[in-house]
């Protein structure tokens, strides 16, 4: 069963990344294939780029150190960043739409998620905060 004070965490979070990086397209933590009782979080946006995964990654880390308390850090095994157009990432937007619960296995992509939380899911064409306006 997911600690909701944990969600509520993440939704916070997803909130924070939004304001200060753009729209994101898939938030979700998942228990996935052996590591059935950790966590792994996965970030997906039109603002990440490969050449800033790391940077992204970094970031997403610290956000998770600094609001999760260590139970909820150390129940958390694994991040996943990537783009949306991920095969994973592309999988899991077609089959969820956002804000769901999942109680039972389910097969993704080759992937057997025993349980999740979809923070949020959505297809539509994302912008990035960061565009200039022109003057």
């Amino acid at each position: 069963m997911v600690d909701f004070d944990f969600i509520e965490k993440l939704r916070e979070i997803k909130k924070e990344i939004e304001q200060s990086k753009g729209t994101v397209s898939l938030f979700a933590i998942l228990k996935i294939d052996e590591l059935t009782d950790k966590w792994t979080v996965i970030l997906s946006a039109s603002w990440v780029k490969p050449s800033e995964f790391k940077d992204t990654f970094l970031y997403l880390r610290g956000l998770l150190l600094a609001r999760l308390d260590q139970d909820q850090r150390h129940s958390i095994a694994r991040m996943g960043i990537f783009e949306p157009n991920n095969h994973l990432v592309q999988m899991l937007l077609d089959k969820y739409q956002g804000d769901e619960y999942i109680d039972s296995d389910e097969a993704v992509n080759g992937n057997l998620i025993h349980e999740g939380y979809i923070l949020v899911a959505s297809k539509e064409k994302q912008r990035s905060s960061s565009i200039k306006s022109k003057t």
